[in-house]
């Protein structure tokens, strides 16, 4: 429960389009989905293991590392 209100999962967001994380945060959030979004394919290996998201929405094309 964030805030009082429980959300329907929590979803990590990885795209090395930052203005394409905002949106899909956004758009995930306002149906009450809990989003985490980074644009690093390195920080979001540390985040799967920390955060343990629900689901994982991938760029597969991103620089450093696919």
């Amino acid at each position: 429960m964030a805030n009082g209100v429980a959300t329907k999962g929590r979803i990590l967001i990885v795209d090395d389009i930052p203005d394409t994380v905002d949106l899909v945060r956004d758009w995930l959030e306002t149906y009450g989905f809990s989003a985490i979004g980074v644009t690093s394919s390195l920080k979001a290996l540390e985040l799967a293991e920390s955060e343990s998201p629900d689901l994982i929405l991938l760029d597969v094309m991103m620089p450093k590392m696919d």
